[in-house]
């Protein structure tokens, strides 16, 4: 599986060069940035890892082949599945901690054992790691009533452009297919997928009932399967690399730009 963009160019620099005269002394937004886009972009290769597998040849080491092919087929197929919802998952977790990324950026107080605390500035370790959890735990989703911003935006308006392309991004994936079958796996259930039910119907009998008055006919349930939530598990690996490639890696990337540009960070956090 060959994706057209280099998920290690959204991390932080790998190296600097700085000049110790006149250096900006690292605040604690830009340490918190700094740690979610390392997190942001480790659970980024983690989705690509998992969907680099749903392609593997060597599938030894996953279960034992047998020389009933079917039967064979049956198993990879499962396996690619899991691979998939994986992938799934991790994709939608760079997604929720691009919101958090931003948030850490551009807030400065958040609530403390009761109080209003100031978090930017520059902080002792054990105090900033402790801020940091409080404001992890104000994040929401970008258009929930709760959600922070919204009074950020009128707080820190230089930010405004940062915000408005969190939430124009929401705003369209957040209905979308791949969001709702991560849903689906998170809060209720596992889907079928259809290349391996074509290969494992365990169906023995049906059922059917008869409109006397017009002569249809129709099959009711009576197999787990015709109740379950199904799709084509071929077509769920595309349209995720796809989103990888032209919706998320576009997406993020214009984010981190867009907050490395206002927050200039200090070169000293790397």
């Amino acid at each position: 599986m060959d994706f057209n963009t280099d998920i290690f160019s959204l991390d932080r620099p790998a190296e600097v060069k700085f000049d110790l005269v006149g250096s900006k002394l690292p605040s604690s937004n830009d340490v918190y940035f700094r740690a979610k886009q390392s997190e942001l972009v480790e659970q980024y290769s983690a989705a690509r890892i998992f969907m680099y597998e749903t392609e593997t040849d060597d599938w030894n080491h996953w279960f034992y082949p047998l020389e009933d092919k079917t039967t064979t087929e049956v198993s990879r197929l499962i396996f690619r599945s899991h691979f998939y919802e994986t992938a799934l998952f991790y994709y939608n977790a760079v997604v929720d901690i691009s919101w958090t990324l931003c948030y850490v950026a551009v807030e400065f107080a958040c609530s403390n054992k009761g109080a209003r605390v100031d978090i930017s500035g520059i902080k002792p370790i054990e105090e900033a790691a402790e801020l940091l959890r409080k404001a992890e735990g104000n994040v929401t989703s970008p258009t929930a009533e709760d959600n922070p911003f919204s009074y950020l935006k009128l707080m820190c308006p230089e930010f405004e452009p940062v915000i408005n392309h969190i939430v124009a991004f929401w705003d369209s994936f957040s209905s979308s297919e791949i969001r709702k079958r991560y849903n689906y796996c998170k809060h209720k259930g596992r889907p079928s997928y259809e290349e391996i039910e074509e290969l494992s119907s365990g169906r023995v009998m049906g059922f059917y009932i008869e409109n006397r008055e017009t002569g249809q006919v129709t099959q009711i349930a009576s197999d787990p399967q015709d109740v379950r939530y199904s799709f084509s598990l071929e077509d769920a690996i595309s349209k995720l690399k796809d989103f990888d490639d032209n919706i998320l890696f576009p997406y993020t990337q214009k984010l981190i730009s867009l907050i490395e540009a206002i927050l200039q960070p200090s070169q000293m956090v790397f």
